[in-house]
């Protein structure tokens, strides 16, 4: 184990660079803001051997693991704030949006049927009772693609 310590004291900041890299680029082909922080880390050690050579291989050690830690917490509380301040968009859900609308009924079956909003076709089931073709429904909530109405 004094082996390994001694190579790490006698690392040159080439070496930290790398592994930061190397730590980065699986961060890149496994995307889990996991190991960008070693990363991160093992970069800061670089920058760090090369100001401040001189360290133990213990200390290196130490620092390494000491500064992922706390980039692995502190990004993970960045990340999580950066993600509550983006505004949540409808864009996978069409049918939310429209919610509210009215929609003129082309076609019903039993409790089901469709409706046309904007020129578009929308399956949808009835809340109520069943409208005539040609009736105009208010679109009440939205699963995926299918709408639900109620009379007018």
């Amino acid at each position: 184990m004094a082996e390994f310590f001694d190579w790490v004291a006698e690392a040159s900041p080439w070496l930290w660079l790398a592994l930061g890299i190397l730590l980065i680029a699986v961060e890149i082909l496994a995307p889990s803001f996991v190991i960008i922080w070693p990363g991160l880390a093992a970069i800061a050690m670089a920058l760090l051997t090369w100001v401040a050579p001189g360290y133990t291989g213990q200390a290196l050690i130490a620092i390494f693991a000491a500064l992922s830690i706390v980039l692995l917490f502190g990004g993970r509380a960045l990340m999580s704030r950066v993600e509550q301040d983006e505004p949540q968009t409808m864009l996978n859900a069409r049918g939310k949006n429209l919610i509210g609308r009215d929609a003129r009924v082309l076609s019903v079956n039993g409790p089901q049927g469709k409706v046309e909003i904007d020129g578009v076709q929308w399956p949808a089931t009835w809340e109520d009772i069943e409208p005539e073709k040609g009736q105009w429904v208010m679109i009440t909530d939205a699963t995926g693609v299918n709408l639900r109405g109620k009379a007018k």
